[in-house]
């Protein structure tokens, strides 16, 4: 019994399970790299990691295409990818920001009014003013706003990325052996 080949959707979406943990890694690395110094560098990693992923996501689906895969296919691919990743990382960050660390972005801010009120400048100072009145006029983004915010933003960055990535693929093995 011959199996049926997969679709392009359903390969994005099982990449797009490794993008969405990837993600996710790299945004709770960089939140806790504050608190933990040593997670900058699973920061980094995570930030690497992306590009790479997309990359031999690409190549594969080339090489086992038999270098037959329209270029707008391979994009496509990548961006339904970094579509169903984006969907698991903005799921992650809304049930972080709502239900198990609420006052993140609070503490967050007060820190950095007391950093800008320890500059002394006007600037600074200005600014300080700027972020005490966003604190007490409830002018804080809401989780939802901000995890569909970053999903829009990794979509619209892994688009760009996997367009640059599918090209390169196409290019670097275009005579590879099948």
């Amino acid at each position: 019994m011959e199996s049926k080949p997969k679709t392009l959707i359903s390969i994005a979406a099982d990449y797009g399970l490794i993008l969405g943990a990837l993600f996710c890694l790299t945004f709770f690395a960089a939140l806790y790299a504050l608190r933990w110094p040593a997670l900058s560098f699973v920061t980094l990693a995570g930030f690497i990691g992306v590009p790479v992923t997309v990359f031999i996501m690409l190549k594969r689906t080339w090489i086992k295409s038999l270098h037959t895969m329209p270029f707008s296919a391979m994009w496509t691919q990548g961006i339904a990818a970094a579509a169903g990743g984006a969907i698991i990382l903005a799921l992650a960050t809304y049930i972080f920001l709502k239900w198990i660390q609420p006052d993140l972005l609070i503490d967050a801010l007060e820190r950095q009014v007391k950093a800008w009120e320890a500059v002394g400048s006007i600037d600074a100072t200005h600014n300080a003013k700027a972020l005490k009145f966003m604190i007490e006029n409830g002018s804080i983004p809401h989780p939802s706003e901000i995890a569909i915010q970053l999903a829009c933003l990794v979509i619209f960055t892994c688009s760009a990325l996997s367009m640059v990535l599918s090209l390169v693929t196409r290019i670097v093995y275009r005579h590879s052996k099948l």
